[in-house]
């Protein structure tokens, strides 16, 4: 076979396999991401989805997928060991984590972990049922008490509430379950109170009050001023009547903020274009249907950012001028 013979089979072989390549689909794998966000009975699952709807319905050249996990200390882990991308965690852990502080002392500063945006207050309620006779801060003691995953954000605002009202972990029986298990413990007079933090209202605490008449402790008065000086990271709320049936009356709280954090080698057009898809594309986050959604906006998204940006979330910003 002559030279130019040899060189025609070859390239009608090379064809016919580009050909087939393409009619099997064989074309370049999308890029995939995960935001670990926390329980389906909490907040950060449906608004991490939220935020995952929003990169998967723009433009942004990878899918993003969402995991259910113990919340933000474990969110912490799983970013800094890359097991996931994108996190949304309590803006008082994502301190904790960078600075080696808290449940992070002993691991060395995870300064992988860079800040996205802040997204919704996430409110402290301490929740219990009327008959219990709980109606202060105080009353827990001798209690037993949910305080959350142990280690988790919850877990951490409980021991500085209590600290604030001179009581620690020893003074009352604390107990580490997940919210949607406390509500139900309580129904069946397995606990007495519960902490829990995140954005209100709660899907797993109005279930529990649409078959019990439930109380929300309120956080107030000097305790609460020497919460606030202590920590930073906390603000004063008013938790509004009516937020869940049969509390009909507004109740002091403290808040702190939720933010999405990401792994520092996550590209910086990734992290932008996430940006761009939650706050100026025709899907954003707050048209998402979650009451919470309509918390997160533009303008206040780097309001209680404790952390660096990442770059693409710098650059975002600063071409909104929004600052911190």
């Amino acid at each position: 076979m002559s030279n130019n013979k040899k060189v025609f089979s070859i390239l009608i072989v090379l064809s016919v396999l580009l050909l087939s390549a393409v009619s099997l689909g064989c074309t370049t794998p999308v890029k995939q991401y995960t935001i670990a966000t926390g329980g389906v009975a909490g907040t950060y699952y449906p608004i991490g989805s939220g935020i995952a709807q929003s990169a998967n319905n723009a433009s942004t050249g990878y899918n993003m997928s969402v995991e259910s996990t113990g919340a933000s200390v474990m969110n912490c882990r799983l970013l800094s060991n890359k097991s996931v991308d994108f996190a949304t965690i309590q803006n008082d852990v994502a301190y904790a984590a960078v600075n080696g502080q808290r449940d992070f002392a002993t691991s060395g500063n995870l300064t992988m972990i860079k800040g996205v945006t802040c997204l919704y207050p996430e409110t402290i309620q301490i929740i219990t049922l009327n008959s219990s006779g709980i109606k202060n801060v105080s009353d827990l003691k001798g209690k037993r008490v949910v305080m959350g995953d142990r280690g988790s954000g919850s877990w951490f605002n409980a021991l500085e509430i209590l600290k604030a009202y001179n009581l620690t972990e020893e003074d009352v029986q604390p107990s580490s379950v997940k919210l949607a298990q406390a509500a139900e413990m309580m129904k069946n007079d397995q606990v007495d109170a519960a902490f829990w933090t995140g954005g209100a209202p709660t899907a797993a605490i109005s279930e529990l009050a649409t078959t019990n008449d439930i109380y929300i402790v309120p956080v107030s008065g000097a305790e609460r001023d020497a919460l606030m000086a202590s920590s930073p990271f906390y603000a004063a709320q008013t938790l509004p009547a009516g937020t869940y049936r049969s509390v009909n009356h507004d109740t002091e709280t403290v808040t702190i903020m939720a933010m999405l954090v990401v792994n520092q080698d996550i590209p910086e057009e990734d992290v932008y274009s996430l940006l761009k898809a939650m706050y100026d594309s025709s899907s954003p986050i707050s048209n998402y249907p979650h009451a919470v959604a309509k918390q997160i906006t533009k303008a206040n998204a780097l309001k209680g950012m404790s952390i660096e940006l990442h770059p693409g979330a710098k650059k975002y910003f600063d071409e909104q001028n929004i600052l911190p």
